[in-house]
This record gives structure tokens, C-alpha cells and sequence, in this order.
């Protein structure tokens, strides 16, 4: 339980974030939510309530990213991106009805890798705005479709931005 300040300070971050930052942001959620679910599937499997609390707010936080996607601006990219986001979904609801630890453990690293391309198209994006020369955001994790998904983001955010 957060402590009136902490929660006070949570609301300022979110309500003063760019639309960029609370991607990112809400991949930290994603992140976090996960881990939880996962702590508590591989070692308190008797808290039922806990873990499907912890996998219904990840399961939130995709629905999030999914809704974020402009598929006009984004085009194949976008849609490309929200049938990533629709299989992890599918995978942690089947996780969340099957109390499947693996499952859960498949997908943190894409989330993880995903985030960490997010948070570098991010910054790509905004030095890009302060008219700065970024040379390349590589991915982290040896996988090319999220490096492509966030220097598509990056553009995309100068287009709705």
C-alpha cells in the first residue's frame, strides 16, 4: 500500500508524462505485474486472489498498449504490433485460467525487451525534437521487430505530436 505522498507523487508522474513516456510507463506496469504473478505462481500457487489480481492488471496494461496504437498513423506497423499485444494477452489470460507459471515466464523477456526499445525510440524521439543526432537504437535482446516497432514509434510520435 502506497503512502499518500507516494500515491500523490504516482499521480503527478502520470499526469505530467508525455504520451511517449506513459508507454513506457505502462510497459513498466506490464513488467511488474508480471513479476508478481509469477513470484506468487512459483511460490504462494494457494494465493488464487493474488495471482489473478497480479494477471488481470498486466492483462490491463496490454489492453493499454493495444488502445494506445494509432493504426492509421502506424499502418502495418501498428497492426503488426497489436497482434504481438493480442497474443500476450491470450497467453496470460490462458496463464491466469490455468495457473501456468511458464507461461508467464515465456513472455517477461519480450516485455522487457520491448520496453527497453520503447524507452530508446523515446529518446530517439525526443532528441530528435531538440534537433540532436541520434545514431541508432539497437535492439537488446537480439530480436529486429521490436528496433523496427520503436523507430516507427519514434516517427509516429512526431507525426500526432
Amino acid at each position: 500500500m502506497r503512502t499518500p505522498a507516494e500515491q500523490k507523487y504516482l499521480e503527478t508522474s502520470i499526469a505530467t508524462a508525455s504520451k511517449e513516456d506513459l508507454i513506457v510507463k505502462i510497459y513498466d506496469a506490464l513488467i511488474l505485474s508480471s513479476q508478481q504473478a509469477l513470484e506468487k505462481l512459483q511460490s504462494e500457487r494457494g494465493d488464487i486472489e493474488g495471482i489473478h489480481k497480479a494477471l488481470l492488471r498486466a492483462q490491463r496494461a496490454i489492453c493499454l498498449l493495444m488502445g494506445s496504437l494509432d493504426m492509421e498513423i502506424g499502418g502495418d506497423l501498428a497492426k503488426n504490433l497489436f497482434r504481438v499485444y493480442e497474443y500476450w494477452h491470450h497467453e496470460l489470460v490462458m496463464a491466469n485460467m490455468q495457473k501456468d507459471a511458464t507461461r508467464v515466464e515465456r513472455l517477461l523477456p519480450d516485455f522487457k525487451d520491448y520496453r527497453a526499445t520503447w524507452q530508446k525510440a523515446v529518446t530517439l524521439f525526443k532528441a530528435e525534437k531538440r534537433g540532436a543526432t541520434v545514431t541508432s537504437i539497437a535492439p537488446t535482446g537480439g530480436s529486429v521487430a521490436p528496433a523496427a516497432a520503436a523507430a516507427a514509434a519514434a516517427t509516429s510520435f512526431a507525426a500526432v505530436g
